[in-house]
This record gives C-alpha cells, sequence and structure tokens, in this order.
C-alpha cells in the first residue's frame, strides 16, 4: 500500500502547487476579475465532462494504472500552454485540456483504492490522509522558500510540472486491481437493474449546495487575500487549512466505518461550519480573522470529503464506483463550481468580497436544510453492504 499511500501523497502535492495559484495565472495574462470567472468556468465545464467520459473507460477496461499515467501527461501538456498563452483562444483551450484531464485523476485514485480496500472508510482516511500531508508539506514548502514567483506564469507552471514528474513514480509501481467477491444484494433492486440509488441523487445536490458556497473560496480566495487584504502568504494559509483537515479526516473515517455517525450527519456538519466560515471571511476582513476562518476548513472538507466518498460507496454498485466517484467530482462539485464562478466574478466586479461571501453562505444553509428534509431517506438501505 505505499505506493499508493504516495500517490496520494503527490496526487495533493500537484493541487498545492496548482490551485492556489491558477486564478493569479489567468489574472497575470491580463483578464478583469469577471472575465477571470468566465475562465474559470471554462475549466470547470471540462472538469465536469473529463471524469465522466474517462471513468466509464475505467469502468469497463479496468486500467486504472495506464489511464492515470495518460492523464498525467495530458495535464501537463495543458500547464505548458497556459504558461504560453498569447491569445484568450490559446487560454480557453489550455484550460480546457488541463481540467479535462487533471479533475480525471482524483476519482481514479479514490475508486481504485476504495475497491482495493473494499470499502474500508478507516483504511481509506488513513490513505487519504496521506494526501493532506502532501498538500500541507508541499503548501509549507513553497510558503518557506517564497515560491512561486507569483507575478511569473513560466515559474509557476514549471512549479506544477515538477510535481507531475513525481507523481507518476508511484502510480507506475501500481498493483492490478484485485476482484472483489459478489455480495449478495436485496433481490428487489436487482430487479430494478440500476446501479445507483436515489439517496445518491439526493446525496449529490447536498453536496452540490455545499459546493456553491465553497466556489466562492476555491476560485477568488487566493485574490481576496491578495487584493483585499494585502496578503502575499498563500501556500501558508492554504497549509493553514488543509493541515487542520488531517486529525478530521481520521476521526471522520473511524466513526464512519464504526457506524458510529451516517455520511449525511457528517455532510450537515460541514455545511453548518462553512456558513460560519463564509460570515467570518465577509465580517472580519483581517489576518485574524482568515485564519480562524482557515481552520474551519477541518470541518468544512475534513468531515465532508469521507463522508462524501462513503455515500457514493455504499449508493453506487462497485461496477460503476468510478463513474459515482467521477459524478461526485464532476457534478456534485464541478457543476456548482462552474456556476459559482460565473457569478462570483461578477459579484465581486460589481459589488466586492464581502458581498460574495455573504451570498455564498446561503447555498451552505440550503446544503443543512436539504439534509434535514430528506434525513429518512438518506438514512436508508443501502445498494451496497461495506
Amino acid at each position: 500500500m505505499v505506493s499508493l499511500y504516495t500517490s496520494f501523497f503527490f496526487v495533493f502535492a500537484i493541487m498545492a502547487v496548482f490551485n492556489p495559484y491558477l486564478q493569479v495565472m489567468i489574472r497575470n495574462l491580463g483578464y478583469s476579475h469577471d472575465m477571470v470567472g468566465l475562465l474559470l468556468a471554462v475549466f470547470e465545464t471540462a472538469g465536469i465532462v473529463g471524469p465522466l467520459l474517462i471513468a466509464r473507460h475505467v469502468d469497463n477496461r479496468g486500467s486504472s494504472k495506464n489511464t492515470i499515467l495518460f492523464c498525467t501527461g495530458m495535464s501537463a501538456l495543458g500547464v505548458t500552454l497556459l504558461m504560453v498563452s498569447t491569445s484568450i483562444w490559446m487560454t480557453m483551450f489550455a484550460l480546457t485540456i488541463l481540467a479535462f484531464f487533471l479533475r480525471s485523476l482524483i476519482p481514479i485514485i479514490d475508486s481504485y483504492a476504495n475497491n482495493r480496500l473494499h470499502g474500508d472508510a478507516q483504511k481509506y482516511a488513513v490513505l487519504r490522509s496521506g494526501g493532506t500531508i502532501g498538500f500541507v508539506l508541499f503548501s509549507l514548502l513553497l510558503a518557506v522558500t517564497h515560491r512561486p514567483d507569483l507575478t511569473s506564469n513560466s515559474n509557476i507552471g514549471f512549479h506544477v510540472l515538477g510535481t507531475f514528474l513525481l507523481f507518476m513514480f508511484p502510480v507506475l509501481a501500481w498493483k492490478k486491481e484485485p476482484k472483489r467477491p459478489k455480495i449478495p444484494h436485496d433481490d428487489s433492486t436487482q430487479a430494478e437493474g440500476k446501479w445507483y440509488d436515489l439517496a445518491f441523487i439526493v446525496g449529490l445536490v447536498i453536496i452540490g449546495l455545499n459546493r456553491m458556497s465553497m466556489s466562492s473560496i476555491a476560485s477568488f480566495f487566493s485574490l481576496y487575500l491578495v487584493e483585499e487584504l494585502g496578503i502575499n502568504a498563500i501556500s501558508l494559509m492554504n497549509a493553514i487549512a488543509s493541515g487542520s483537515e488531517f486529525g478530521a479526516l481520521i476521526l471522520a473515517g473511524y466513526l464512519l466505518q464504526r457506524k458510529k455517525v451516517l455520511p449525511v450527519q457528517l455532510l450537515m456538519i460541514s455545511s453548518g461550519a462553512m456558513v460560519v466560515r463564509l460570515l467570518i471571511y465577509a465580517m472580519v476582513p483581517t489576518f485574524g480573522g482568515v485564519l480562524v476562518a482557515q481552520f474551519l476548513h477541518s470541518l468544512c472538507y475534513g468531515f465532508f470529503h469521507p463522508a462524501a466518498i462513503f455515500l457514493v460507496a455504499r449508493r453506487v454498485r462497485r461496477s460503476h464506483r468510478t463513474l459515482g466517484m467521477s459524478m461526485y467530482v464532476s457534478l456534485g462539485i464541478g457543476l456548482p463550481t462552474v456556476l459559482g464562478s460565473s457569478l462570483g466574478g461578477l459579484i465581486v466586479e460589481q459589488f466586492g468580497y464581502r458581498a460574495l461571501f455573504m451570498d455564498y453562505s446561503l447555498f451552505a444553509l440550503a446544503s443543512v436544510v436539504v439534509g434535514l428534509a430528506s434525513y429518512k431517506l438518506m438514512t436508508s438501505k443501502t445498494l451496497e453492504t461495506i
């Protein structure tokens, strides 16, 4: 399992080097806030389509390892094109290639890991914690060395390409995915022939509303730090947030596996914490306020992600698990981020960051409401027993 743990470590190292600086790279090309939002929407749209198409290929062929390597190479091509972009069309093409393949990496790894672990939430949380460590260490490394140069897209791009290379080495050591013994399912469900249940669809709605609120942070937090607060320590702030999620990930995995808590309960806690976090950004725009809000990431993501993964593993049949994970990433995260990025750029341009964070806290509140309203459905019998 060392190669799988290391794969999680480096795939999130990629995110640590790439995610906080994508909006900066686009801004460096001279685009306005509303155009940044539009281009991020293009990126997220491609990030919806890519994982869904690639997931079916993996489910049908079982070629996780080769697919991961191919997606990593294509992602590197997208970064290279973005580094040398000279026009809006070239920028859009680069973002499309990049998102299509980069966004496919994590659902493939999540599916592969869950299949290897037979859906064990506690063991998965330990593996996923390797990703948190990778994200935090690389974020701190960038913060301590004052890298990358935020004014140079080439400098940012070369740092990202380096992490792509590091990620490919442990993937090469992956073993063939073992076949899981068949588990008898409920006869009525088999007769319907469905690979998902209604709770999975409602779960995506709960997740989507949560991530709609999170899109204000994912798309505009770095610019908020630099332009509103005059803080350039983007990597440090991201390291603080990710570091805080470590304990929450392990705790969530333990509680889920021991059946002490249900996925919908953790998702509602996550959304409640998101409301508080966004209101802090809006009402306390200071270094101290941001610092406190970053620690709430422990609940906003540390509880959220294991709950979402466990929901997919229980509500989607194993034969379609990669597709289920990709739907979580694409429809549960990607689509809300597309909408959030597009609308968020207009809000920031017209009304500023305070209005952005206050408005988007309402989506997190709506996520809690949907969770409460559908609580009986979300606690019903599952498709998979793991």
